[in-house]
């Protein structure tokens, strides 16, 4: 519902969720990574519209993948993935798009730090996001996060009485 608010009407969105898996982070910055490539992508088809899909599941990264990437390790990951019908990503952007300031919009309109702060709280959670666009079929970003296997129990602390003395305090 959040996302549609901050959408124009011509953009459709699907969503996929096929996990409710878990990831150790910060809810706001999740949420930050969230609004700031549902954004962009919107950004992407204000002009003509299109579909923006939403994808979150849960994958296991072999070694030989998590090899060719240098931020992954194997194992268990909530893969998010983020895709729009746009125009697409030129090729030569696709090296910056993650650089502080870069940014292909018009003077005042963008800072080119979005991309950048989602790098930066992507990889500041164990993770990586990888980015795959082609010219006039639009861009896909794929979040990977560690996943939690478990959710972690609240510490239960045993009431110790505190101790005693036969001590004066002087004031």
């Amino acid at each position: 519902k959040l996302m549609r608010a901050s959408l124009p009407s011509t953009i459709k969105i699907h969503q996929n969720i096929q996990s409710d898996g878990l990831v150790m982070g910060d809810p706001t910055q999740i949420h930050q990574v969230m609004m700031n490539l549902v954004a962009n992508a919107g950004y992407a088809m204000q002009d003509n519209g299109g579909q923006l899909t939403v994808n979150l599941e849960r994958v296991l990264l072999e070694e030989e993948i998590a090899a060719n990437h240098p931020n992954l390790k194997s194992g268990p990951y909530l893969k998010l993935t983020v895709s729009d019908t746009g125009p697409g990503i030129p090729q030569t952007y696709l090296n910056r798009i993650f650089e502080p300031f870069f940014t292909t919009k018009e003077k005042g309109e963008g800072t080119g730090m979005g991309l950048a702060v989602v790098h930066g709280i992507v990889t500041g959670h164990g993770g990586d996001i990888l980015v795959r666009s082609e010219q006039g079929k639009g861009a896909s970003f794929f979040v990977f996060l560690p996943a939690v296997e478990k959710r972690m129990q609240p510490e239960t602390r045993i009431a110790i009485p505190p101790p005693t003395g036969t001590e004066s305090i002087l004031f």
